[in-house]
């Protein structure tokens, strides 16, 4: 049986929020390229338990969401470890994502409202990466980087097919978070897609 090849990060979690969304139980097994594990456990589409490098809830999610790239195969007859986390599917995939910068403390998310669940869900299929597309990534980004732009923007477009992980790639080439969240805000609009 072949492995599943390394995908970007980002890509692991749309395919955890996939599962998700067909209230799959199971659990989700990653592998990252510098050979960390993290298991996902997943309850009628619930995450309900996080475990990364033998750390589990906000450990563990701290370092999984440092994962660059990952193999994820799905384990629909294994054991799920029903422990809870402190936080709904969707602030969890919001976590990992880069949507959310940090866990609420609580288990609530204090002053913001909860993703809604199809939001969630994420499309399975966004728009592949046009030349009007990478043209318009490369306007927005001038705002944060000046004339870099071009030269950050033609490293991350090798090779891409995928405007989301593209976006948060380059998201992450922007050193200040807010200028960064601002870029996807930008993005988001200029391209008349949901908010990154």
């Amino acid at each position: 049986m072949t492995q599943p090849d390394f995908i970007p990060f980002i890509d692991v979690v749309d395919q955890i929020a996939s599962f998700c969304s067909q209230r799959v139980t199971g659990t989700a097994l990653l592998i990252s390229d510098d050979n960390r594990m993290a298991q996902v456990h997943l309850q009628g589409g619930k995450i309900v338990f996080i475990l990364c490098r033998g750390r589990r809830g906000r450990d563990g999610l701290a370092i999984m969401r440092t994962m660059q790239n990952a193999r994820l195969t799905l384990d629909k007859a294994g054991v799920v470890n029903a422990d809870g986390l402190d936080w709904p599917t969707e602030i969890v995939l919001g976590y990992l994502d880069g949507t959310l910068d940090d866990l609420p403390g609580n288990g609530v998310l204090g002053g913001a409202a909860a993703r809604p669940a199809a939001a969630a869900a994420r499309p399975a299929a966004t728009p592949g990466l046009t030349a009007d597309i990478k043209a318009t990534l490369q306007k927005c980004l001038v705002k944060y980087v000046g004339p870099m732009a071009e030269i950050v923007c033609g490293d991350h477009f090798d090779g891409a097919t995928d405007v989301r992980a593209v976006v948060m790639a380059l998201a992450k080439e922007i050193p200040n978070e807010d200028q960064a969240a601002k870029f996807k805000v930008d993005v988001a609009k200029a391209l008349d897609m949901p908010a990154f």
